[in-house]
């Protein structure tokens, strides 16, 4: 099956280093990089596609709309079976992650990271990064509804529960199905992230070890 990996998002100052990684890791994929009209992308090695960002919505504003749109666009795009869909400000180290999924998730499922999701919180899966075949991702992303502001409300949040409820039509107890939709692994071990926003403040990333980890 033709592997692929979408990276959304802004560009960073490790955006560039992150697609050079990807492409010296990962050989004969996909890699395609998914950002707005607005960002200057000189430099960047790999296929862009560059969109107009969604509007600011009010009173709330949220990352959710410009993560629906960019998925959305950059799904119609990329063609691959498997899709690792990540940000552009977050390195994925590990060049062994979709042998990963193929060995030890279901074809169903969404792998993804232990980091900032939770069984006791409901519809509490992290936004950090998917990994899935792309008729999952599909699914998930093009039944998005966006976001309109009214209410505030975690992307995590909105995401995972109008996937699980309003999509998969499941309202079951929330820890009952995580594992119905979510193959979670752990950030540090299996993805071997390197996240910017957390690299100068390394008491953030000790307290995400500590406290934010489904299986503790």
């Amino acid at each position: 099956m033709k592997k692929g990996i979408l990276v959304q998002g802004p560009i960073t100052e490790w955006t560039t280093d992150i697609i050079k990684e990807y492409r010296e890791n990962f050989d004969d994929i996909e890699i395609l990089l998914s950002t707005w009209n607005n960002e200057d992308v000189s430099g960047i090695e790999c296929e862009i596609l560059q969109v107009e960002p969604p509007e600011k919505t009010y009173p709330h504003q949220s990352s959710i709309n410009l993560q629906i749109k960019g998925a959305q666009e950059g799904l119609k795009r990329i063609n691959a079976d498997i899709i690792l869909k990540t940000k552009t400000d977050q390195f994925i180290h590990n060049n062994e992650i979709f042998k990963i999924f193929e060995d030890e998730c279901k074809e169903h499922q969404i792998m993804t990271t232990d980091l900032n999701s939770w069984r006791d919180k409901d519809y509490r899966i992290t936004d950090f990064c998917q990994l899935a075949t792309k008729k999952v991702l599909e699914e998930y992303w093009n039944n998005m509804p966006l976001y309109d502001g009214s209410y505030a409300i975690a992307p995590e949040v909105y995401l995972t529960k109008n996937y699980v409820v309003n999509f998969k039509k499941d309202n079951r107890p929330w820890n009952e199905i995580i594992d119905n939709y979510f193959c979670i692994k752990n950030y540090y071990k299996d993805f071997k992230i390197e996240f910017e926003k957390f690299v100068a403040d390394e008491s953030k990333q000790e307290w995400f070890r500590k406290n934010m980890s489904v299986d503790e």
